[in-house]
């Protein structure tokens, strides 16, 4: 079986592109949400906020330094009164070392500018008993620059249909964004709602961590927009779960900036019916994902292109992903240096043309940083398992130069009908499946 070529994902422009997306004036409507239903119904508070079949953070609230407590500042947490002045108070009052706390409760900000935690200050919420619930109208909920900042324990939901984003983050030496909920019913309100926004103040970040978190029902959950020309270093994503988001789950890209050193592991990603990705990299250098799961995904799970080098996708679990187009891993327009070693492919479920791991240039013209579009180089392919339905093929490499596929292993199809090598050259691809 041959695999036709298929439609470059950056063709036409359209939001099935990386670079192609509109950040900031997308909307969440036009994304249905696979598995569809909420298990929570609305409140007259707001949105619903957590879906039921999903991972909510638990465990002790943290506590450092001197404590400022958000009640003591006059908050109530009963869900009705605007409490926003009095998280204002007591991040003001907070010095570096010190903890503000929120106690248990759900707490309703109506705020006139987004909050700011200080440099130093940890922000500690009760996981899965904090909660926010924020009344949009402002361009995010929380603005983060500085040095060792530390939110840990809070479910911040957004509140109303409006325009926001919940998290930006600006400069910043040593972020660490822990045990959050990050939820905005971007599948039952018509704006959109992204979850952490990278590099808005330009400029070199360092050290940027996301770990235990719920990204859910978002827009993008972590991006960093087009027009932004900071460079973030060192960002790592642990054991977070995204699911049913309306876009990207995480972004790496920023034709204006870049990524360096970025780590993606043993995360979960779930049920996304949208034009996104469950992990997107662009603009990017030393990139690693490895041990996550990627069920449920109408495009490609992972996406490469534009120049990023060093990229590795190691013991992943994929099931149900490329459903509608494309691929489970595909890499474009001049990637170099990838690796896809020691994954797992289940494509029993997948009913359309595709290939598992699929390289190409990915279409013609500039891309959106304004990039000639080229093929890859020097991707390799080993060790994979592929359990494949008649429709797909395992890998394809169109116009690929230099790289390797080899001791894979492969069911479903058989190894004549498993590879698609269409104009690459000076790869290897002697013993590219096993038993």
């Amino acid at each position: 079986m041959r695999l036709e070529r298929p439609v470059p994902p950056l063709a036409g422009g359209s939001l099935t592109g990386l670079t192609r997306r509109r950040v900031l004036a997308l909307g969440a409507g036009a994304a249905a949400v696979v598995g569809g239903a909420l298990s929570c119904g609305a409140s007259p508070s707001g949105p619903p906020a957590t879906d039921d079949d999903l991972p909510r953070p638990s465990g002790a609230a943290l506590s450092r330094g001197a404590v400022h407590d958000v009640r003591a500042s006059g908050a109530t947490g009963d869900g009705r009164t605007d409490d926003a002045a009095a998280f204002t108070r007591a991040l003001a009052a907070a010095a570096p070392g010190d903890t503000v706390r929120v106690p248990a409760g759900t707490y309703r900000l109506v705020l006139p500018r987004p909050l700011r935690v200080p440099s130093g200050v940890l922000l500690a919420g009760e996981p899965g008993r904090s909660t926010l619930r924020v009344s949009a109208g402002v361009t995010a909920a929380f603005e983060l620059s500085g040095d060792d900042i530390t939110v840990d324990g809070l479910e911040i939901l957004r509140a109303d249909d409006a325009e926001t984003v919940l998290v930006r983050v600006g400069e910043v030496t040593r972020l660490t964004l822990s045990r959050l909920v990050l939820a905005g019913s971007s599948d039952v309100v018509d704006a959109f709602c992204h979850g952490i926004q990278l590099g808005i103040a330009g400029g070199v970040s360092d050290e940027v961590t996301l770990t235990d978190c719920l990204l859910h029902r978002l827009t993008y959950a972590l991006y960093q927009a087009n027009e932004s020309t900071a460079v973030t270093v060192g960002v790592t994503v642990t054991g977070c779960t995204f699911a049913r988001n309306a876009n990207s789950d995480l972004e790496f890209n920023s034709p204006s900036g870049s990524f360096r050193r970025v780590r993606v592991q043993g995360c979960t990603f779930r049920d996304n019916d949208s034009p996104g990705f469950a992990v997107g990299i662009a603009y990017c250098a030393d990139v690693v994902v490895s041990g996550c799961t990627m069920t449920n995904y109408r495009m490609e799970a992972v996406h490469i292109e534009d120049w990023s080098t060093d990229v590795t996708v190691s013991g992943c679990e994929f099931s149900a992903c490329g459903q509608r187009e494309f691929a489970h891993i595909q890499v474009i327009s001049g990637s170099a240096r990838v690796t896809a070693r020691a994954n797992t492919h289940d494509a029993t479920m997948n009913t359309r043309a595709i290939a598992l791991v699929n390289a190409l240039a990915g279409g013609s013209g500039d891309t959106a940083g304004g990039r000639d579009v080229v093929p890859p180089s020097a991707v390799t392919v080993t060790g994979n398992t592929f359990r494949c339905s008649d429709a797909v093929v395992a890998v394809s490499f169109h116009g690929v130069r230099g790289g390797s596929i080899s001791g894979n292993r492969l069911s479903g199809i058989s190894p004549a009908d498993a590879l698609d090598l269409d104009g690459a050259t000076g790869v290897s691809s002697g013993g590219a499946f096993g038993s």
